[in-house]
């Protein structure tokens, strides 16, 4: 994704995914759009999606959502998505 650095990884519960976006670049934020399904998100129930430094709660998710957020230069994004039952 250019100078976005996406990592991902399967964490518990069972189809759930932490990842992370790391801005590698600056020297202003990246507004990142992606698609979770993008990210190997593909569970039909969806996701309930929040950012883990400060907990913020994105919502839940569908596969087909966009998730949009700002990454500050040499920043990152660190995500974790609970598959819903």
């Amino acid at each position: 994704m250019g100078q976005i650095q996406v990592w991902t990884r399967p964490i518990e519960p069972e189809g759930s995914w932490a990842f992370v976006l790391f801005n590698s670049e600056g020297p202003l934020p990246s507004l990142v759009a992606v698609k979770l399904s993008d990210l190997g998100m593909e569970h039909p129930a969806g996701y309930s999606v929040m950012e883990v430094f400060d907990g913020s709660h994105f919502g839940n998710m569908k596969p087909s959502d966009v998730l949009k957020v700002s990454v500050n230069p040499t920043g990152a994004f660190f995500g974790k998505a609970t598959v819903l039952q």
